[in-house]
C-alpha cells in the first residue's frame, strides 16, 4: 500500500510506494485474459523477473495488438464511448426503480461503475425469498454475501446493468416487483 502524501490539500498516493494492479477484463473484454502492473522505477526489473518466473505463457500477440490499440488512442476513445452507454443505462436502471418502487427504496453507491446497491425499506432477502425470485426469472445478489457484518444488510441486494439492454431491465424490475409485492 502507498504512503499516503498530502500536496495542496489533496491526498494521493506516493508513486514511488504505489503499485497499480489492474486488467482488461471489464473494459474491453474478459476473454482478452490481459492484465497489469504499474510499478514504481525501482520495483520494475524486480517485477520482470518474478513475471519471467511465474508465467511464461503470456499471449504475444494479444499483447502487441493491445498495445497498439493503446498507442493509436483507440482504448481512451472506447473508454468514453463505454462510460456514455453504462451511464444512460444506469440512469435509466434508477429510473424504472423509482418508477415502481418510489420512496420504498434508497440507492447507494450509484456514482460509478457497472453495479449499485438497492435498500428496500421493507423487503428482507431471506434465502427463501431469493430462491423464489431466481425462480420467476430475477437473479440479485444480496450484499449480506460480501459483507463481514452479518444480518446488517438483509434488504440490500446488488443490481448490476452492465450487459443488459433498457428493455431487459424494465422487465428485471417488473418481475423483482411481482415477485415482492
Amino acid at each position: 500500500m502507498g504512503k499516503l502524501s498530502q500536496t495542496c490539500k489533496h491526498w494521493r498516493l506516493d508513486p514511488n510506494r504505489t503499485i497499480y494492479i489492474g486488467t482488461f477484463s471489464k473494459i474491453l473484454s474478459p476473454a482478452l485474459r490481459l492484465g497489469y502492473l504499474i510499478l514504481p522505477p525501482a520495483l520494475i526489473e524486480r517485477g520482470r523477473s518474478l513475471k519471467y518466473f511465474s508465467d511464461l505463457h503470456t499471449p504475444s500477440l494479444e499483447q502487441l495488438t493491445l498495445a497498439l490499440f493503446i498507442k493509436e488512442g483507440f482504448l481512451e476513445k472506447h473508454i468514453f464511448r463505454m462510460k456514455k452507454i453504462y451511464r444512460k443505462r444506469r440512469d435509466f436502471l434508477k429510473e424504472q426503480l423509482y418508477n415502481e418502487f418510489g420512496d420504498t427504496i434508497k440507492i447507494h453507491g450509484d456514482s460509478t461503475g457497472l453495479h449499485f446497491v438497492t435498500e428496500f425499506n421493507e423487503v428482507h432477502f431471506s434465502d427463501h425469498l431469493l430462491s423464489n425470485l431466481n425462480d420467476c426469472g430475477v437473479k440479485v445478489y444480496p450484499v449480506e454475501l460480501h459483507t463481514i457484518q452479518k444480518y446488517v444488510y438483509k434488504n440490500h441486494i446488488i443490481l448490476g446493468f452492465g450487459n443488459l439492454k433498457e428493455e431487459q431491465m424494465k422487465e428485471g424490475i417488473l418481475k423483482l416487483k411481482s415477485c415482492l409485492f
